[in-house]
């Protein structure tokens, strides 16, 4: 690896890479192509560009990017309410899943009823990998109609639900579903529109899971005592219907359906093995993360009950940490395209890290609790920083992964690596529920392993980068 010197901060030079990436006008579909599981790609720091990327050849239409105008924001428009019905829900899960450990679901252990939840996360992550190909054959109209139809239609049966097997099947596997099918094509479709501004663009859109995320709890909170599980849910599916009737009007792909190549979407494993290791080490971090990411969204709520503050809060404070993700999602991608996405992903894992152990655990060890005015203080203080840090985990996948491959080989890594990724959802939640049970229904377990979790996620991704642009603290990579 060499690194080019020109006064300021060391840049990483491709050319020496062992991923050199030709910068010409196909490009730029290519890149479009592979967008659907690329939440935060913007222009590469590292790509050499000419100083005028669109004369480096002839181009059509096809191979500009409008940067804007009114049906390109339309789209953004309609992939923040998809973001918001669908995702949004995702970042909900404390709040359902305190609900139904002291109602329906009594009788059964955290880590039984944790399955639930993990099993929508699992599905909804490794099954939207896999309808990233079907965007760019298809288009988003079908794909996100059916995801449309399928999460609302859980959302009413989840009403009607009394047995743990029914939860199970609707709102693990049904909903799951649904939401998969509203992940890729919204982000696919900002591809189409967008290239120096898609980073922006994209973080427009992203903040919608965490809009949703505050909306819901607080909706649940509000109408479940006054009316009822089953209206509160039904509610909820109200909201998540007018939100994504915007989405599948507004949504829509510009550039014509490909049919994607067969090779670049399918998972290879033996690319593991290829180089110098550095993908391998990238998807255990990537693993590491997304193991501890939705705990605390899962249990953040039964923790502030069990410490003795009142419900109002507790299921309020799950809406201050979706707030404060808001800022998580849209500034790190921006500042990724300056610092570099390792360096950025580095620095916010850490933060994670250092939130649990450092904010967190203190209160959760602490035997009696502290008053619950100085509880207060401190669960909000977490919130507010790891909804920050945090914010930013899921939407810096992609561009780090991007950045070990050629652009057209993207689609086959991303989707090799988050094969692996995605069971990480599928056990951290009934992990830290075990965990929770282990420890007499005390937290300080959980928060121990979150922030050590996060810590080695960290150090994964400073390994790649240290294999890949060497100790030079100013290498942007």
């Amino acid at each position: 690896m060499q690194l080019a010197e020109s006064g300021g901060p060391d840049v990483v030079d491709d050319a020496h890479s062992g991923h050199n990436r030709t910068v010409e006008a196909s490009s730029s579909i290519q890149h479009t192509a592979v967008m659907t599981s690329n939440p935060a790609s913007g222009p590469l720091p590292d790509i050499e560009r000419p100083s005028s990327p669109r004369d480096a050849a002839p181009i059509s239409d096809d191979d500009t990017y409008p940067e804007g105008g009114l049906a390109a924001w339309l789209t953004v428009f309609g992939a923040w309410c998809t973001m918001t019905g669908g995702l949004g829900l995702l970042n909900s899960v404390a709040s359902l899943q305190n609900y139904l450990s002291e109602n329906q679901l009594s009788d059964y252990p955290e880590s039984t009823i944790a399955w639930i939840f993990s099993l929508q996360v699992f599905i909804a992550f490794f099954c939207g990998i896999q309808v990233g190909p079907a965007f760019d054959a298809f288009g988003p109209r079908f794909l996100v109609l059916a995801g449309s139809v399928l999460l609302v239609v859980a959302m009413l049966i989840l009403g009607e639900c009394t047995q743990y097997w029914h939860f199970l099947l609707d709102y693990g596997i049904l909903s799951g579903l649904g939401t998969s099918l509203l992940i890729s094509p919204p982000l696919a479709a900002i591809g189409h529109f967008f290239d120096r501004k898609r980073a922006f663009a994209t973080g427009i859109a992203m903040s919608g899971s965490s809009v949703g995320g505050i909306i819901f709890p607080l909706v649940f909170r509000a109408t479940y005592p006054r009316y009822g599980f089953a209206w509160a849910c039904r509610i909820l599916a109200f909201i998540i219907a007018f939100l994504l009737v915007f989405a599948n009007i507004f949504l829509r792909a510009r550039l014509p359906p490909r049919k994607p190549k067969l090779r670049d979407i399918l998972p290879d494993f033996k690319i593991f093995l290829d180089g110098d290791g550095s993908l391998a080490i990238c998807t255990a971090a990537l693993f590491l993360m997304e193991l501890a990411l939705f705990i605390p969204l899962a249990y953040i709520t039964s923790f502030c009950i069990s410490v003795g503050l009142d419900r109002s809060f507790s299921y309020q404070i799950l809406a201050i940490l979706n707030g404060a993700s808001v800022i998580g999602r849209t500034v790190p991608g921006l500042v990724a395209d300056k610092i570099g996405r390792y360096n950025a992903n580095m620095i916010m894992l850490a933060f994670c890290a250092v939130t649990n152990l450092a904010v967190w655990l203190p209160i959760a060890v602490i035997s009696p609790p502290p008053s619950n005015a100085t509880l207060k203080g401190v669960i909000i203080l977490y919130a507010i920083l790891f909804g920050i840090c945090s914010g930013s985990n899921l939407s810096l996948i992609g561009p780090c992964i991007g950045q070990l491959c050629e652009t057209k080989h993207y689609g086959r890594y991303f989707t090799t690596s988050y094969v692996f990724c995605s069971f990480a959802g599928l056990i951290g939640i009934p992990i830290a529920g075990a965990i929770v049970d282990s420890t007499g229904g005390r937290y300080w377990g959980l928060t121990i392993f979150v922030g050590l979790v996060y810590a080695l996620s960290s150090l994964g991704m400073a390994t790649v980068r240290l294999i890949k642009v060497g100790s030079k603290l100013r290498a942007i990579f």
